[in-house]
């Protein structure tokens, strides 16, 4: 390999890790949203299941 082919090659590994942390970054705001969400419709069904057990 000559110095071009080595600077290629360092370009397109950088460019994958790139793509990679973009990506793994994604997934975790992904994953945040939806677990706000279902702790939302968890403390939701606690407030609605605590309203029915003060009512009897």
């Amino acid at each position: 390999m000559n110095d071009a082919d080595v600077s290629k090659q360092i370009q397109i590994v950088r460019f994958i890790r790139q793509e990679a942390e973009e990506k793994s970054n994604e997934i975790s705001v992904y994953a945040e949203e939806e677990f706000n969400i279902e702790k939302l419709l968890v403390e939701a069904e606690k407030k609605k299941i605590r309203q029915e057990y003060e009512r009897k």
